[in-house]
């Protein structure tokens, strides 16, 4: 990680033309291609490696693996961050809601950061054309994803062996190096090969498409990112919540996207307050439905396990083993480095459990038969969200230490914890951080980026300066919250054990985190609604002899971003009614393109006059940058 960081600051300083770049300083950014050398397609794999590695103390899921900072980070390796960072942000928007849980992965956000962002800003491309080309590549990753959790079952079988001998330091290696050594290599590999030939490819196949599907992909560009937002709305988008979501779209509109993301969020901050100080509480929506149902299984377990509710050690009369600070800070940066380190299907997060506990095992147990016991009850499945769920490590080592002194605590005892517990805090855990915190985190460093799609003038988004502060904000924010939270959770299981979990349910302090979320996030998914998706009718209407577009004569000045608003909430329907959102992204790709062949007119023409220009505008059923407005007048005649 300190070597990459140095890398990317070295990438920062150096000339274009050291990098490899072979455009001149200050050209747009559409108007150059980059040569990726060597060296940088290497950094850029390796980038994409550590994205999806434990490296970077367990944050590098909420971090790079996120396309909005994966496209900062190429940007700094190519020369231009910038620009880099606005086509990350866009990329960005339609994994907005994507959720991996339970060792399931929908789509591969991260190489379609690392990589769209390479293919777009090395062959100058602009971001709504990189989004359509990103979400290929992420479905490609999803390959490289589910090759890596059947083959890491293996190594935790080489675990159990290690736990036979009682070889504690054995375990934390099998967790750890065999794992991450397959990893580096099924990401490096094809991440280096497509970072070094894709931009020359993706431009060949470019430039080889007739002019109606390149127009295709920025239409999809524009319409793809109504999905992101629309999973997002899955969890907050219900009750009194609802009407933010359109005060922030309808406030973004009416400022004609010049109001910053970052305002609107303030607002939303305030707005949640007189909400939860004035608003009667009303049927729950999705995100807190799921956490109360969560909330009642882990009260419920909690209370059933027959282990003392205090964590407090029972000691044996004249011995006294007891855990310090030491043990229990190296505990929880063991797991919050390696929790997925051996990541795999039979285990899930097994093995990294087990690596955890090596310091308290060395710490309260000295026999081999003890050890051995130690390390195989901590070997078996194990799944939460490793942050929120760090309440059940917590609550373990309590009842370890407390058994190592003499209490009753059998295996069955810790397993009745472990698996009662471990659900419904993944499923809390993952509402709040992945569908609530994230995502309204990842929306601000969006906004702060600069990105936007919609208007009714050609956008200017190839010629457009992003700003990196964008993403480093973002990586800031997520970093502090998520670190404060697992070791927050931790300390308080061990101290407090099952108590606190029944405390901090039965206080609705989740309830009120998650209805002011859900205030705060619907006026922010509103006004990224309002910023990133674009539809645009092309068409042209015959009416008493005179043509008129329908969305810039009549749709437009009605309600200014009808048809976008339609489709997201279109989306978010369909989505309630359980349609795949996989099968929704290639449908919607599949319409765009269509949608771009010119039906009722030429595909494309050199003539500069007026009148041609808006035949081959209004010739398509969408557009991709505008509503082709109003016809030219005619000429007069000579």
């Amino acid at each position: 990680g300190a070597a990459l960081a140095l890398a990317m600051l070295l990438a920062a300083v150096m000339p274009a033309t050291v990098l490899g770049a072979n455009a001149a300083s200050g050209a747009p950014a559409s108007a150059h291609t980059i040569t990726v050398s060597v060296w940088q397609a290497a950094l850029i794999a390796i980038g994409y490696y550590l994205a999806n590695s434990p490296w970077l103390f367990g944050l590098a899921f909420f971090t790079l693996y996120r396309p909005l900072v994966a496209g900062f980070l190429v940007g700094l390796i190519l020369g231009d961050p910038a620009q880099g960072t606005l086509i990350g942000a866009a990329i960005n928007v339609p994994y907005l809601g994507f959720i991996s849980a339970g060792g399931n992965l929908p789509a591969d956000a991260s190489l379609a950061g690392w990589i769209g962002t390479t293919v777009a800003l090395a062959s100058g491309l602009d971001p709504t054309k990189a989004v359509a080309i990103a979400f290929g590549l992420g479905l490609l990753g999803t390959i490289i994803f589910y090759g890596r959790m059947a083959v890491d079952s293996v190594f935790a079988h080489w675990a159990d062996a290690r736990a036979e001998r009682a070889d504690i330091a054995g375990v934390a290696f099998m967790n750890l190096v065999p794992g991450q050594a397959f990893l580096f290599v099924v990401s490096f590999v094809p991440v280096f090969w497509l970072a070094l030939n894709g931009p020359t490819a993706v431009q060949d196949a470019l430039n080889a498409l007739p002019v109606w599907t390149v127009n295709g992909l920025v239409i999809a560009g524009g319409v793809l990112p109504a999905i992101g937002i629309a999973l997002n709305m899955r969890f907050i988008f219900r009750g009194s919540a609802i009407p933010y979501f359109f005060i922030g779209y309808i406030l973004m509109t009416l400022t004609h996207n010049s109001i910053s993301l970052v305002v609107v969020a303030a607002l939303g901050l305030a707005l949640a307050y007189l909400h939860l100080s004035f608003v009667r509480r009303d049927a729950p929506i999705p995100a807190e439905a799921a956490a109360e149902a969560a909330a009642a299984q882990a009260a419920q377990a909690a209370e059933g396990a027959a282990v003392p509710a205090s964590s407090a050690p029972v000691a044996r009369p004249g011995l006294a083993i007891r855990l310090t600070r030491g043990d229990l800070v190296k505990s929880w940066a063991l797991w919050t480095f390696f929790a997925h380190a051996n990541y795999n299907y039979e285990r899930l997060q097994g093995t990294g459990f087990a690596h955890a506990m090596t310091p308290i095992i060395r710490r309260l147990y000295t026999t081999e038969d003890e050890i051995r016991a130690a390390l195989k009850r901590h070997l078996v499945f194990f799944n939460t969200e490793p942050n929120f769920g760090n309440v059940v490590h917590g609550t373990v080592i309590a009842m370890e230490e407390q058994r190592a002194n003499g209490a009753a605590i059998d295996d069955d005892a810790i397993n009745s914890v472990k698996s009662g517990l471990m659900g419904p805090m993944a499923g809390i855990g993952d509402t709040l951080s992945q569908s609530t915190i994230t995502p309204i985190l990842l929306a601000l460093g969006i906004g702060i980026a600069g990105g936007k799609a919609s208007g009714t003038a050609v956008p200017t988004l190839a010629g457009a300066t992003g700003n990196p502060l964008g993403a480093i904000i973002y990586v800031v924010l997520v970093s502090v919250v998520i670190v404060a939270i697992g070791y927050t959770a931790w300390m308080q299981g061990y101290s407090r054990g099952r108590s606190f979990v029944t405390e901090v349910l039965r206080s609705g302090a989740i309830d009120r985190v998650l209805v002011g979320a859900g205030v705060m996030g619907n006026m922010v998914l509103g006004a990224l609604a309002a910023s990133f998706v674009v539809v645009n009718l092309a068409p042209t209407v015959t009416i008493a002899g005179a043509q008129m577009n329908l969305q810039a004569a009549v749709l437009d000045p009605l309600f200014p971003g009808a048809l976008a608003l339609g489709l997201v909430v279109m989306t978010w329907w369909l989505l309630r009614r359980r349609v795949n959102p996989l099968a929704l992204l290639v449908a919607y790709l599949v319409i765009s393109i269509v949608a771009a062949y010119p039906f009722f007119g030429p595909d494309h023409t050199t003539s500069s006059d007026p009148a041609a220009q808006y035949q081959v505008c209004t010739s398509s059923l969408l557009h991709p940058y505008y509503a082709c407005g109003a016809p030219p007048a005619p000429s007069a005649q000579p």
